[in-house]
């Protein structure tokens, strides 16, 4: 669930940028809604001098920032410790929300390998990072080919075919989508896998595969959903740019193709 952050605190000139994800954050805020909803991309390392030093001098927090640089000089404070102690300060999460975070933290702990290294995969792959995420679910299915559990097999395969027709490996993605399905039966990857292809084969094809995976009921959704994708796109400034470019081209008018092509890259 999405929320409204109101932020009460000072409002810093320089952000703060998480490492991984090179996400900025601004304000106190801003900085307790990152962590609470990315439990598993965050390191203890990033919470560490750096951060310290923003809190107080960016942020104006000076025993926040006090308080955790002592606390990171204790050997027995822990990620969980320093996060809390963050969430906490101005009460941006009540205390049964908090609650939830320490005890999602704590499942963390218990967690598999695969299952924390598809977590964090998954959460490049939110903030569309796709060759970090595809990177992680190789990893996992190299490191692990005799993985019995096919539900989470199956969603590394989905979440991998998203990453893959992102990163415009259409082939590849649309190969990760029915490998999902057959791993899962999971009507969604099917229906993914359906989309993807209908936007390189003919629809007498794409009939032909709905009819025998048993969605032909999909068909109308499918070809609604590429028809509204395209009006998104031909209604974009960029779009429009790239088609002047593109004309300036056909005309052999190479200059003005130049500025166009240089105004949609900015």
């Amino acid at each position: 669930m999405s929320r409204v952050i109101l932020c009460e605190t000072k409002q810093a000139t320089t952000s703060y940028i998480f490492p991984n994800t090179k996400i900025e954050v601004f304000s106190y805020e801003e900085l307790c809604y990152y962590i609470y909803n990315n439990i598993a991309l965050i390191e203890e390392e990033y919470i560490g001098v750096p951060m310290f030093n923003w809190i107080e001098n960016e942020l104006g927090l000076m025993d926040l920032a006090k308080n955790l640089r002592e606390m990171k000089g204790k050997e027995n404070t822990d990620l969980t410790d320093l996060l809390t102690a963050i969430l906490t300060y101005k009460e941006y999460y009540s205390i049964p929300e908090v609650k939830e975070f320490i005890l999602q933290m704590e499942r963390l702990k218990s967690l598999a390998s695969p299952q924390f290294r598809k977590l964090q995969a998954d959460g490049f792959l939110r903030y569309h990072k796709y060759l970090k995420a595809l990177a992680i679910y190789d990893e996992i299915l190299d490191r692990y080919p005799d993985m019995k559990d096919d539900r989470l097999l199956g969603s590394i395969y989905h979440n991998k075919a998203i990453a893959l027709a992102n990163n415009f490996e259409w082939k590849e993605a649309a190969d990760s989508y029915l490998r999902a399905y057959e791993l899962t039966g999971n009507p969604g990857s099917i229906y993914e896998y359906l989309l993807l292809l209908a936007t390189m084969k003919p629809r007498s094809d794409i009939e032909i595969l709905a009819k025998y995976y048993g969605m032909d009921a999909m068909l109308d959704t499918i070809y609604d959903a590429i028809e509204d994708a395209e009006t998104d796109v031909k209604g974009s400034p960029v779009y429009h740019r790239m088609e002047k470019a593109i004309f300036h081209y056909q005309k052999n008018n190479l200059t003005d193709f130049s500025k166009r092509m240089d105004t949609s890259n900015s």
